[in-house]
Formats: structure tokens, sequence, C-alpha cells
């Protein structure tokens, strides 16, 4: 269980099975906790259910921006490809022949992500998959990490992905179970209570 104290942006801390606050960092654990501030006692996420609320937000994004583009592609008299045309080097193919259809589904998809992710997961700290799944993404004070964070989140994120998803393997072996886009916008995810 991870601890959080409402009124300092300091780290969570590990709960002892006794029930006292191990504080991870070994600074802090010298300066008694000051009057008035609250712990905010809280379970991290694991990676399974991470994954399967990410899952189901790509899917979610993925659908919306796919259905815009049919209805643009519709709209605009632009052909579409048959069934087994449809993939992932048709899209390749479309980015390098600078297709503007392939480049506005890239760029539609890219926008989308982007403010699904700063919109619900940064401002309101749950995105649709993590609603789902009762989980919440917070700030060091136990809030909703808000815009500024929400977009530093994002672009960690994304930079968690790009090498092969390694940065979401790094909460496999993170004694708080952050992965690393966590680490860089200084951000956790907790499971909600019910």
């Amino acid at each position: 269980m991870t601890t959080l104290e409402e009124s300092a942006p300091s780290r969570p801390t590990e709960s002892a099975e006794d029930g006292r606050s191990l504080p991870s960092d070994p600074v802090a654990a010298s300066h008694p906790m000051a009057r008035g501030q609250r712990v905010l006692r809280v379970r991290a996420a694991g990676i399974t259910r991470r994954l399967l609320a990410a899952i189901i937000d790509a899917l979610l994004v993925n659908a919306v921006a796919i259905g815009a583009t049919l209805v643009a592609a519709l709209a605009l008299g632009v052909s579409l490809p048959g069934s087994k045309e449809v993939g992932p080097d048709f899209v390749l193919a479309g980015l390098l022949d600078r297709n503007p259809m392939a480049l506005g589904a890239l760029g539609l998809l890219a926008g989308m992500s982007a403010l699904y992710q700063i919109y619900l997961g940064g401002i309101l700290g749950q995105t649709a998959g993590k609603r789902l799944l009762h989980l919440r993404v917070i700030s060091s004070r136990g809030r909703a990490p808000g815009p500024l964070l929400g977009c530093l989140r994002f672009v960690a994120l994304l930079l968690s992905l790009l090498p092969v998803g390694l940065g979401w393997l790094w909460c496999l072996f993170d004694r708080e179970r952050r992965a690393l886009h966590d680490h860089l916008s200084g951000t956790y995810v907790i499971v909600e209570d019910r």
C-alpha cells in the first residue's frame, strides 16, 4: 500500500504490515510530519490492469478516428480500399506517398490521442479504460494531475512507448509500480476504492 501526504509534494511512501508509513526518501524519514497533514493511503495499480485499460483506451480512440476518417472519405468522394488492401503496409504506403487521406487520418489519430490523454487522464484523472477498471491517475499531492502534468504525462507516455514499450516494463520492477512515464511526469496510477 502506498501513502501520499496531502499538503506536501513528496513521494508516496510504502506502508508496513503494522500500519506504519515507511518513507521512500531517507531524508524525509528524519523529519516528522507536521500537524495538519493528512496521509492518503492508496493501492498502486499493477501492470495487468493498466495494460487492459490502455488497450480499451486505444480501441476506443482508434474506433472514433477510423469512423471519422471513413466519414471524411465518403464526404470527399475518396475511393475506399477493399478489405484485402487494408493493413499496416497500406497505411505505410499512404504515408510514404504523402496521400492526404493517410496523413489526415494519422494526424487525426495523434490529435485525438493527445486530447483524450490530456483531458481525461490529466485533468479528470481517469480515461474510459481506467474508469472501467477502477483506476485513477494522481499527482504526488493525491489529486488529478491537471493540464500541465497531463501534457507532460502524454509526452512521457510517447517516450515510454517508443522503445517497443520498454517504459511500461519498468513498473514490473518498480517498488511503487510506476512506469517510465509516471516517473517522468511525477504521477501515480492507483486502484480506486469502489
